[in-house]
């Protein structure tokens, strides 16, 4: 297995100071194995992670040395740090060190170590196996701004390509868009970059957020710009995942999780995927930040995430910023409140209902009880009037889930409500 150290002499610096220095760091490869394993888990990307109890600050300038002891070949590359784990979040299944992205991009990065080896590297794995195509898909992440026909509205990217991407964005009516423009920015730099674009294609998920696949339409003398811009988001996007603790909530409650990672980490985010859907929470010294959904925020959100029992999750011991996203929560009576919802709406049988499912309204005999309805009886009756499924009532309602099923389950029974059977 490869080992790692810091080189005499250019030891690690206080976080930002002298960040034009790089910091010199070596990895040992004993066997051929390990070198060519290394490469197809992580140099393939333009990134790799170092083991290191030194915390570096992302940004630090670094110049690492590969020792290849089985040849007696040594070559440097220079990159810079994009993450780190520092020591105390060891303890939660991942060694401490550095993620680094590697200055050159990944084609480029390639061709440098087989000539500085000598070694014939074999081929790097799909970005994207199960969606071939002949422009690869990458995946990454970073803020977009869409202006579709003149208006302002934000997404973020879910993959990118040399000529296209996915993104996630508030379910909009586009399907005869004349004017579209993307603009992409990088997570850490705030660099831009700026395209026309068409929709190639577009699925509907739950909560609000539709996905929509997109086709840059750029002349040719931009492609070299577009291809460095995409190169670095794609090696910044890997080398962050590096530096990134995932797991299963099948395995461990997301009770369990948060606890964990808030009790070695002052500060964090926190992915969830469950299916299509998506959702984060930001936390900082005992106080969650924000927490989402696609549109959902809030306790509604925390409350909702605590339902997926089987999502995966990713975890960086840093602060992902957002934009127009607030709604701060203490931290522990947030997940108290969550999973006391969570049994609640467990104990409730919920198999008559549909997340689809749409409620026809007895008029008359609403308005003979309406005045023993409370607040959430009303909005429940007046969205089914208005032709609104049960998805959208659990979404726009600002009760928990449980009251509204508990809510709705009354109303049925009272004959106010039924179900629209098909």
């Amino acid at each position: 297995m490869p080992k790692s150290r810091e080189n005499g002499g250019e030891g690690p610096e206080e976080p930002g100071e002298g960040l034009g220095r790089p910091v010199g760091l070596s990895v040992d490869y004993p066997t051929r194995e390990d070198f060519e394993g290394a490469f197809a888990r992580e140099l393939f990307g333009g990134a790799v992670f170092i083991p290191t109890v030194n915390r570096l600050s992302a940004g630090q300038r670094v110049r690492v040395t590969f020792a290849l002891l089985f040849c007696e070949a040594r070559f440097d590359l220079e990159g810079e740090v994009v993450a780190s784990l520092p020591a105390p979040v060891a303890t939660a299944g991942a060694a401490p060190g550095v993620s680094v992205q590697f200055h050159e991009p990944p084609a480029e990065l390639r061709e440098h170590i087989e000539r500085m080896s000598g070694i014939q590297l074999g081929e790097a794995p799909a970005p994207n196996a199960d969606f071939p195509r002949a422009e690869p898909r990458f995946p990454a992440r970073a803020p977009v701004l869409l202006g579709i026909d003149g208006r302002a509205v934000s997404a973020e990217m879910a993959d990118v390509s040399y000529n296209g991407m996915l993104v996630m964005l508030p379910a909009l009516d586009i399907d005869d868009v004349k004017d579209l423009r993307v603009s992409i920015e990088h997570p850490r730099t705030g660099a831009r970059i700026q395209l026309k674009s068409r929709i190639a294609n577009q699925t509907r998920c739950d909560n609000g957020v539709m996905v929509v696949g997109l086709q840059f339409t750029y002349d040719f003398d931009r492609a070299d710009e577009v291809a460095r811009f995409v190169d670095e988001l794609r090696s910044f996007h890997h080398a962050r995942a590096l530096a990134t603790i995932s797991g299963s909530l099948a395995d461990t409650p997301l009770e369990s999780v948060l606890e964990t990672f808030a009790g070695i980490s002052n500060s964090g985010t926190l992915r969830l995927m469950c299916g299509d859907e998506r959702g984060k929470i930001v936390y900082q010294e005992g106080e969650i930040l924000y927490v989402t959904i696609g549109l959902l925020s809030g306790t509604k959100a925390l409350d909702r995430l605590f339902t997926w029992g089987d999502a995966q999750f990713e975890f960086r011991p840093e602060v992902e910023p957002m934009d127009g996203v607030s709604g701060r929560l203490p931290l522990a009576p947030a997940v108290l409140s969550a999973v006391v919802a969570r049994d609640e709406l467990a104990h409730l049988d919920l198999s008559g209902f549909e997340t689809n499912a749409m409620f026809s309204v007895d008029a008359d005999r609403l308005e003979a009880v309406r005045s023993t309805l409370d607040e959430i009886g009303l909005e429940i009756a007046e969205n089914a009037r208005m032709g609104f499924p049960l998805s959208a009532m659990l979404d726009m309602l600002s009760c928990s889930d449980a009251r509204i099923y508990k809510t709705l389950t009354e109303m049925i029974e009272a004959g106010i409500l039924s179900i629209v059977r098909d």
